[in-house]
Order: C-alpha cells, then sequence, then structure tokens
C-alpha cells in the first residue's frame, strides 16, 4: 500500500466499531476516497483523529491499490469555515454542496474543479456572500466539471436569468462569487439546476428541500 499525502474536505463520517470513524473525503490529488480512521472516539480520543465539516484539511493514507477502503494515519485542520454555521441559508447551502459532491462523484475520480468548487464554495460562505448566488454558482461549476452542464442557451430563461446564468458559468469564482440574485432570477435559476440534478441522480436530495 501507498502512503499518500493531500488536502481533503470530509463529506460524510460515520461510527464504526467502539473507537473508530469511516470517513469520506474529498480529495485535491485522488478525488474521493473511503478511510477508516482508528483512534477517533472513546475514553482517550486523538485529537487529530476527528476531522469536522466545513474546514479544508490534510491527510495521511494507505492506498489501496485496487480500491476499497483505506486507512487514514493522520488528518490535520489546515482552515475553518465556522462563520457558515452562523446563519441558517449558509449552513444549509454548505450541507447541500457535500451531498451533491458525494452523490455525484465517484471513488477516486480525480477532479480539481470539484475540489476547487467545494473549497470557493465554503470560503465564500463563510465570509458572508449571498447563500442563494453561491448555491447557484456551486450547482453550475459542479454540473460543468463532471460534464453535465449544457450550457446556458440550452434553457428558456428570461433577459435576467439568462444573463445571471453565463455570467455563473464563464467568470472565475472569485468574481462570480460577488452576484447577488433577485429573488425571482434565483428562482428561476434554481428550477432549471433542479430539474438537471433530478435527470441525473437515481434518488431525491436529503439537503434540498432546506435551500432557499
Amino acid at each position: 500500500m501507498a502512503i499518500q499525502k493531500t488536502e481533503a474536505i470530509l463529506l460524510k463520517k460515520k461510527d464504526f466499531r467502539e473507537t473508530s470513524l469511516i470517513l469520506t473525503f474529498f480529495t485535491k490529488d485522488f478525488g474521493k476516497i473511503d478511510g477508516i480512521i482508528k483512534g477517533a472516539r472513546g475514553a482517550r480520543p486523538r485529537g487529530d483523529a476527528n476531522p469536522i465539516f466545513f474546514s479544508l484539511d490534510q491527510i495521511v493514507f494507505y492506498e489501496k491499490k485496487f480500491g476499497g477502503i483505506s486507512i487514514i494515519s493522520q488528518c490535520e485542520t489546515e482552515e475553518v469555515f465556522l462563520n457558515i454555521l452562523k446563519e441558517w441559508a449558509r449552513a444549509s447551502s454548505a450541507y447541500y454542496m457535500l451531498e451533491l459532491a458525494d452523490v455525484f462523484t465517484e471513488p477516486e475520480g480525480r477532479s480539481e474543479e470539484v475540489f476547487e468548487a467545494l473549497y470557493s464554495g465554503f470560503k465564500s460562505l463563510d465570509s458572508g456572500k449571498d447563500a442563494s448566488g453561491i448555491t447557484r454558482l456551486f450547482e453550475i461549476k459542479l454540473l460543468m466539471a463532471l460534464g453535465f452542464w449544457p450550457g446556458a442557451e440550452y434553457f428558456k430563461l428570461t433577459k435576467g436569468a439568462m444573463s445571471s446564468v453565463m455570467h455563473l458559468e464563464k467568470e472565475p469564482w472569485k468574481t462570480a462569487s460577488n452576484i447577488k440574485l433577485a429573488k425571482e432570477v434565483n428562482g428561476e435559476i434554481r428550477a432549471v439546476t433542479a430539474k438537471l440534478i433530478e435527470e441525473n441522480l437515481d434518488r431525491p436530495l436529503k439537503t434540498v428541500r432546506f435551500l432557499t
């Protein structure tokens, strides 16, 4: 087994046996990986073994040659975006991003674009940018990265919504994240992204009902 080190964002976690956790990360260099980290729970849990959501971590793991669950030996937090939790709209958007990235990606499917969308999305929400605009931006950037986005011209949108979609899809994240969508425009764009997401999934998302 090869020892690997990479930046990672936690997608989900669950308890495993008495002291361990099974973690799913989306990593910068290896895509999505599942791994077991030992000593995360119990009477004397390791301080570096229980990562939190909405953070950028650096992990060291033993990569399995033929897939499967890896062994995570280290997990160090590099950056935390706890301001996300100060507002319901931002928190619900961030949880939605995690679920979208998880259900739309396969293990070991490397994509720096997906990783950067997650990281940039959290930074934007943490800094207080408009949650609705950031959610629509993340949806579009994710669908583009995965090859599911047909382009703004595919949709029948009003002039204002079309202009906004073209801005979101063409501008880099730093520029596009400053957008503030009017309620009607946000609703119109949300309708087309939701339809596209639904068409490419085989089950409904758990977090979508909490979005604005």
